[in-house]
């Protein structure tokens, strides 16, 4: 099998001129003898690791036929074809490779007349190509329960499924598509293996494939399997800070702690509230960058005569706030 390998653009031109002369089989063509000269190209498509080998030339008109073969070389053929009886023939052109698969192919007319090298330009355009899809699913977990499996086939780049394979069963231990008229192209396929509900098991990557002209591509897919190594670390979390002590001068506070291990802790948040509130509120908090361990807090001298609490809780750099601390309790006079 000849399999693409990349696109090549271009186009390929081939020139038939060789002696050819043919069978005939009736005697209906009208009077007078001419010759034709045929000038063939090869459309651009993705490009075959098998070339054109011959042309393959069928000449038909009414009972009369000829058949001959054009060697290619160095990408050219020639081919005049003289003593042709005069009327309008019908040329078929076969590019046929090295396998003996024809990859190009191509039809005109043309009207031969008396006395005249009649010359015929001809554009042989790509046979499409076939495809063979061979998956199997031996290997995966539990792949003893699927059911049937789906081909999917995508444009190389498209979103949408250029064509699709459902309820594919298996046979012979393979799950298996034939089908013909691919356009010679780049393709992706990915295959999905189903168990018997409905749900899919297992989605493959996307594979690439391409198909030639007039060839069979054939794509046998088999699960791949490698290895997995998992490292797991954890972010300690910060404890609560220790031994807070508080002392009050006045309307000013000084709380203290006793620090936390530096590399877990960013910076600490003092909390108070007087005995006249209920809970801990951030407006009632200071920041202290760590590795300080005390805090100067400014009392409202409106609470005087009150109890005044304090907290403090520790944050690490990505945001992870410790417990809070016990609290630290001291008359406001």
């Amino acid at each position: 099998m000849c399999r693409q390998r990349r696109f090549a653009l271009g186009v390929v031109m081939i020139l038939m001129a060789a002696g050819m002369s043919g069978c005939l089989k009736s005697q209906r063509a009208e009077a007078g003898i001419g010759a034709m000269s045929v000038h063939a190209s090869i459309r651009s498509v993705p490009s075959t690791a098998c070339p054109p080998r011959v042309i393959a030339l069928r000449l038909t008109m009414g009972g009369f036929e000829i058949r001959e073969e054009v060697p290619i070389v160095n990408h050219s053929a020639s081919s005049l074809i003289q003593s042709l009886a005069a009327g309008v023939w019908n040329v078929d052109a076969a590019a046929v490779d090295g396998e003996g698969d024809t990859i190009y192919e191509g039809k005109a007319k043309a009207e031969v007349r008396r006395d005249t090298v009649v010359p015929l330009k001809m554009t042989l355009n790509p046979v499409p190509g076939r495809v063979r899809f061979e998956a199997s699913a031996e290997g995966l977990p539990d792949f003893e329960s699927i059911d049937a499996a789906e081909f999917w086939v995508y444009h190389a780049g498209g979103t949408s499924a250029y064509r699709s394979y459902k309820d594919v069963q298996r046979s012979g231990g393979l799950f298996t598509v034939e089908d013909t008229g691919y356009v010679p192209r780049s393709y992706d396929m990915r295959v999905v293996f189903l168990r018997e509900d409905g749900s899919a098991l297992y989605e493959s990557d996307y594979i690439g494939i391409g198909v030639c002209p007039g060839k069979r591509t054939t794509v046998s897919w088999t699960p791949g399997f490698g290895s997995l190594e998992v490292e797991i670390g954890f972010q300690p979390y910060p404890i609560s800070p220790k031994d807070v002590a508080v002392s009050i001068e006045d309307t000013s506070a000084t709380v203290s702690w006793t620090p936390v291990e530096e590399s877990m802790v960013d910076h600490y948040r003092v909390y108070w509230r007087y005995s006249t509130q209920e809970r801990y509120i951030t407006s009632r908090s200071v920041v202290v960058e760590a590795p300080a361990s005390s805090a100067a807090v400014s009392l409202s001298s409106r609470q005087r005569g009150s109890e005044v609490r304090f907290v403090v809780v520790a944050r690490d750099a990505q945001g992870q706030e410790s417990l809070r601390s016990d609290e630290a309790v001291a008359e406001y006079r």
